[in-house]
């Protein structure tokens, strides 16, 4: 068994169950069969989330679904359905998973998602757990949000029982590669302000669990169990959220951390967990989609694993990337058909074309394989408040216009690159405002920008994520650009005079085209400039920045 996955794919267990009525083993192992000759080394499988409800048949909590045999909902109806179809027919959904894995050669580690918040919006529904619903005192509360209904982890109580549920699986299915701890799908667990005074609390479960996976395996005499666990972005992050990772390091407790946030971020502080930790494996954590529920492309894919390996990473966590399925799911097909494979998805709404993303699982394994290779990298595009942590944010305030400054880090060598261009939206301006451009302290030339600009704005008729009237710039950067960290800096150089308020600089993404040129997806034909169009020379001219 390898020790040492590059590539670690998440699978939360309902996007099988979803997929379609009435399923059985069979599609089961189709649907798990696709990892076949790819670069994933090891699948995290979810065993039990919410106000902890089980996937497998469980002794301590309750199997999902239980109870809940009526329903006037069709895909939770599926969801239940499917479970007990496969219960019936091969004994138990999570070992027959486990089960077929093995066979095919891929380690599996149970994960357990450590709080989950889905029952904050159904909390008499099939994912609020009996443990959970008896204890309504034992939850963080406000000043949490959409988080209030997840555990504190101060409750001994609390501990104890995910503890027993960890024994339970490693007890029912033994041969598995071992344990992970998801602690980013609800990222709290203590009290607010709280998190960094019960680090040592946090500390001494982790101790305790990894004592039991030890006990386990001296009783089958088998190797160690691996234990896993999701983390906060950066150290400092997870330790004001109770998560000493440096602690548990020292102690040998964990074998790997996977650190990121919900939205996948493109600059994660890789280079600080390995000055903080010795000898935990350090995986980035990348999920599906950034905000607005925009899929990541296979390009945006290889950039995000590309700035990952290049900080040091020593491998890529995958979570969600089976959504692919759910996207699928959307489309319309004949009843007959099979629902493994699905469907490929194309450029839909506001979505890219994914029909080429499922390569990413045969690409992001290999830092090598990257080489080269078209990448797209995504910065400033989260909301002001997102999740658990401020992401970066950009913005000039019209009365008292500072220049805007964007960090940003590409590890590219765009010496042999046939394109390097940068796109970012001016939000909450008139085509009256003028802005200039400096890369790296260097000005950009109007002849390598194009400006083009929605009156309209943005809303959820085409898009997730509404915006202000905007000006959409594409900037030529392949002179400018450094390996590493960059700099962009934008400043306001003349504004409508009746206007007030904050311009918000959002949705920067960079292109980097080694085999051909990327499409930008906001520009039309008629609209693109030289350098966006295929098989047309690099841009040498074009509008200017006002």
């Amino acid at each position: 068994m390898p020790r040492k996955p590059r590539l670690i794919l998440n699978d939360d267990a309902s996007n099988f169950l979803y997929a379609w009525d009435d399923l059985g083993g069979e599609d089961l192992k189709v649907y798990l069969s696709r990892l076949r000759g790819t670069q994933v080394g090891m699948v995290a499988y979810c065993v039990a989330f919410g106000g902890y409800v089980t996937y497998y048949e469980s002794e301590v909590a309750e199997p999902v679904g239980a109870g809940f045999r009526l329903t006037d909902r069709v895909k939770q109806r599926r969801w239940f359905h499917n479970r007990e179809r496969l219960r019936r027919e091969v004994g138990d959904y999570i070992g027959f998973v486990f089960a077929t894995l093995r066979e095919m050669g891929i380690p599996a580690l149970a994960s357990f998602r450590m709080n989950d918040a889905h029952m904050s919006s159904d909390p008499s529904g099939p994912v609020a757990g009996r443990f959970w619903m008896n204890h309504p005192e034992w939850r963080l509360g406000q000043p949490f949000g959409y988080y209030a209904s997840c555990l504190d982890y101060a409750v001994p109580a609390v501990r104890e029982y995910l503890r027993r549920l960890v024994n339970e699986v490693v007890a029912k299915f033994p041969d598995i590669a071992g344990i992970e701890l998801d602690g980013l799908r609800s990222p709290f667990f203590f009290k607010d302000g709280k998190g960094r005074e019960n680090a040592p609390i946090m500390t001494d479960f982790i101790r305790q669990i990894r004592a039991d996976l030890d006990a386990a395996a001296r009783a089958r005499g088998r190797e160690r169990y691996l234990l896993w666990v999701n983390v906060p972005r950066s150290p400092e992050l997870a330790l004001e959220c109770g998560m000493d990772v440096a602690a548990w390091d020292d102690q040998g407790l964990v074998d790997g951390v996977s650190p990121g946030c919900y939205g996948t971020d493109f600059q994660l502080p890789i280079e600080r967990w390995k000055a903080a930790l010795g000898r935990t494996l350090v995986h980035a954590y990348v999920n599906c989609s950034r905000v607005g529920s925009q899929y990541l492309s296979l390009e945006e894919y290889r950039g995000a694993a590309a700035n990952a390996y290049a900080a040091g990473a020593d491998g890529i966590y995958l979570f969600n990337f089976p959504c692919l399925d759910e996207l699928s799911s959307l489309l319309p097909r004949p009843i007959a058909q099979r629902p493994f494979p699905p469907p490929d998805f194309k450029a839909q709404c506001w979505h890219p074309d994914l029909t080429h993303t499922r390569q990413a699982l045969h690409e992001l394994g290999d830092p090598e394989a990257l080489v080269r290779k078209d990448k797209k990298f995504l910065f400033y595009t989260e909301p002001p408040s997102y999740r658990h942590w401020p992401p970066e944010q950009a913005s000039i305030e019209r009365l008292a216009p500072r220049p805007a400054e964007l960090c940003f880090r590409c590890y590219e060598d765009t010496a042999q690159a046939v394109e390097a261009r940068l796109d970012l939206k001016l939000v909450g301006v008139t085509i009256r405002d003028h802005f200039a451009l400096a890369l790296n302290g260097q000005p950009v030339a109007e002849s390598r920008i194009q400006r083009l600009h929605a009156p309209g704005g943005r809303d959820t008729r085409i898009h997730g994520t509404r915006l202000e009237p905007y000006s959409l710039y594409t900037v030529d950067v392949r002179d400018g650009l450094r390996r590493g960290e960059n700099r962009l800096t934008v400043a306001l150089t003349a504004r409508d005079p009746d206007l007030l308020g904050r311009i918000e600089v959002r949705e920067m993404e960079l292109s980097i085209g080694h085999e051909t040129y990327i499409v930008n997806p906001h520009v039309t034909a008629q609209d693109a400039s030289p350098c966006q169009q295929s098989h047309s020379p690099p841009l040498t001219g074009g509008a200017g920045g006002g």
